[in-house]
């Protein structure tokens, strides 16, 4: 029964991957394409949350990215408010549900003078359906719609974005294996799909697989890194680039 579930969890997936993965490649009104080489990327965070009652959470993020070799920098502050719910939308099996509400800021810096930062705005509403495939397994699915508002002087720049996210993830939870109760390592496994209703100029992202590894201290304390792979697309009315990105992240997740 765990396999065949996890089976078609997996599947449905792989379609959805496959399905907008095409409407990227074709969706570039016959520009020019140009395809850049693997880069390198930094991403260090640190998500603080509150237990404020009654299901809800108020969650933090702090966030520095850069790449290598170094040509920007990101500065990111995020907050949400998340609501746990029993059932909400199904009723009949054991899950979990939450929906979330929150905004972000993102501040681009670049180190080349004829090229040009900006200053996002990302307002963001979410789905997360979680489900206990067995005691050390958790699969869970994150449904998000992303208003981006993009602010700079470049002469492509597009001020308008909303996107899609669908984001698929297995927790496989070791806590207490060969450590106190409570504590120990876990491995999260992500799959992330992007679907641009309106473009921005910058960062439209369409695929990322994120494998990686954390330990708990205790249930309020965590640290994980992950080696990701990132595919994006970027646009203009020159023509598209593709980038192919490795991102090393690094985080810090504690609840107050």
């Amino acid at each position: 029964m765990l396999s065949s579930t996890l089976y078609n969890c997996i599947l449905s997936l792989v379609v959805y991957i496959f399905l907008v993965s095409p409407s990227y490649a074709q969706d570039n009104g016959g520009l020019p394409v140009e395809d850049n080489e693997f880069t390198q990327q930094l991403w260090f965070d640190f998500n603080p949350s509150w237990t404020v009652g009654d299901g809800q959470k108020f969650t933090g993020n702090f966030g520095y990215r850069t790449i290598m070799p170094k040509s920007w920098h990101r500065i990111i502050f995020k907050a949400a408010l998340e609501k746990d719910f029993e059932k909400l939308i199904f009723k009949r099996f054991n899950h979990s549900e939450k929906l979330l509400f929150g905004t972000g800021f993102f501040i681009l810096t670049t180190k080349e003078s004829d090229e040009y930062g900006s200053f996002e705005i990302r307002p963001f509403q979410g789905y997360e359906l979680g489900i206990n495939l067995s005691p050390r397994i958790v699969f869970k699915q994150l449904f998000r719609l992303e208003e981006r508002f993009v602010f700079s002087d470049a002469p492509e720049n597009e001020v308008f974005g909303l996107r899609f996210r669908y984001q698929a993830q297995v927790i496989f939870n070791l806590a207490g294996v060969l450590f106190g109760e409570g504590e120990g390592f876990y491995i999260p496994i992500a799959i992330e799909g992007f679907y641009n209703l309106v473009s921005a100029s910058q960062f439209n992202d369409v695929i990322r697989v994120t494998p990686g590894l954390g330990y708990q201290f205790n249930p309020d304390f965590k640290i994980d890194g992950s080696a990701a792979y990132h595919y994006t697309q970027q646009g203009n009315d020159d023509g598209l680039v593709r980038t192919n990105d490795i991102v090393f992240r690094f985080r810090i997740i504690k609840t107050f």
